[in-house]
């Protein structure tokens, strides 16, 4: 399957189902009343992560997904029925944005999470529910709730704790072969790997999922060859394995290959570069191997681990290392985690929202103004303005953010019109 890691996408809720107006008529129920029923909730749309998917080519064609709507009220005080949710399945690593903004909605991290990232909007109301003491026979129902909209952006960066880093044909595709379950395609050629490959090694009670990452060039921090697309992936790994081929064959010069590596992770991310790195010499079965590896070691700080990952030299030692260093971090973390939720936590009083904050009033024409409002524009949605009741109803939505107050403060006499997203009413004395 082609590898996608990045598309973006429009996503609709659905809108709610309007409620209607209806009276119970039966002839041994002569004062039946109000008998409309409410509208159904419209469908949302659910990200969900499911560890069976790997890419995100599966909506890489879809420019759209929409939720279906609820359906509008029945009569009889019976509500009609909700739209059907759509849900989404994603890949474990899949980082939703906001495709305007480019802000973190959510990470998919894990198999069975679940994230309502446009929710459907709720069905109106019949006039059976406004039923009342003072109000017995209401004409009074609602228009159901717009769903929600999204331009989101899909990226996936692959999960794993232990990324696999460096120069094209380091060995890493052979080296996860032979540790994990993984069976990636293993040539010698450059770019041999290039979608990321994730092999697990169980130990014990402990598991570790380790990434085989495609083989990075100098320049990759600024997008050269393969650069940004796999970068990112190694962005949530706990531990990097710095691999470095002992071949001479590969490497015309092992210390140059060694800074080139250090020097993409460097300008590509601070934070990356300060994750814990393991580096790992390869192909010490070569000819000629021990000698480069001599001048490896006197420019790498630290501890250098010779294998060979085709005949099996040393993995074991190195295994050991891993499992010590990242329970270490899991550790770590689960300190940092315990000492974030010991904390006293601060209860904020919501303030009362200031409806007519927002409230723009223009004059479009000499007897003209137009009303600008979010509060407004929602119950210009909300309330049809067919009956006697809607329409007091929607001159009290205006009272409460006093648009007529506002207008003729602005210059508007009697008579003139305002216009508020489609709807017309005229300036009282």
């Amino acid at each position: 399957m082609q590898f996608v890691d990045e598309c973006t996408i429009n996503l609709k809720a659905g809108d709610g189902g309007n409620g209607i107006v209806a009276w119970r008529r039966e002839p041994n129920v002569p004062m039946g009343g109000p008998y409309g029923g409410n509208g159904g909730d419209g469908g949302n749309i659910v990200l969900v992560g499911d560890h069976n998917v790997n890419t995100l080519f599966e909506w890489r064609s879809h420019k759209s997904i929409s939720a279906p709507s609820g359906e509008n009220g029945r009569t009889a005080k019976e509500t009609g029925h909700g739209g059907k949710n759509i849900y989404i399945n994603l890949p474990l690593g899949t980082s939703v944005y906001d495709a305007q903004t480019k802000e973190l909605i959510v990470d998919i991290l894990e198999s069975g999470q679940t994230h309502i990232i446009c929710e459907g909007g709720k069905g109106g109301r019949g006039n059976a529910f406004f039923k009342s003491s003072f109000n017995r026979a209401p004409t009074l129902h609602e228009h159901g709730d717009l769903g929600e909209e999204k331009n989101v952006l899909l990226k996936l960066k692959y999960i794993a704790d232990v990324g696999l880093v460096g120069l094209p044909n380091a060995g890493k595709s052979t080296l996860v072969g032979k540790i994990s379950n993984a069976k990636p395609k293993v040539a010698n050629y450059q770019f041999t790997t290039l979608t990321p490959v994730l092999g697990i090694v169980t130990r014990k009670r402990d598991k570790i999922v380790f990434a085989d990452l495609p083989g990075l060039i100098e320049g990759a921090a600024e997008g050269k060859g393969l650069g940004h697309e796999f970068l990112k992936h190694i962005e949530r790994c706990s531990i990097l394995i710095h691999l470095i081929s002992l071949n001479p064959s590969d490497n015309e010069n092992v210390t140059q290959a060694y800074k080139v590596i250090v020097n993409e992770l460097k300008q590509y991310s601070k934070a990356l570069f300060s994750k814990p790195i393991i580096v790992v010499a390869n192909k010490i079965d070569v000819d000629g191997s021990n000698k480069i590896l001599t001048k490896l070691k006197k420019h790498v700080k630290g501890k250098v681990y010779a294998i060979s990952a085709l005949e099996r030299i040393g993995l074991d030692e190195l295994l050991k290392q891993v499992f010590i260093d990242f329970d270490k971090i899991q550790t770590e973390n689960k300190k940092k985690l315990l000492a974030q939720t010991s904390k006293t936590k601060v209860i904020e009083l919501k303030q009362q929202k200031d409806f007519a904050k927002d409230l723009k009033i223009v004059q479009v024409d000499t007897n003209k103004w137009e009303v600008h409002s979010e509060y407004m524009k929602y119950w210009t949605n909300k309330i049809p303005l067919d009956t006697k009741d809607n329409i007091v109803r929607y001159n009290q939505k205006m009272q409460t953010i006093t648009v007529e107050e506002t207008a003729k403060k602005l210059g508007a006499n009697p008579g003139d019109i305002l216009s508020i997203y489609g709807a017309e009413f005229i300036v009282d004395k």
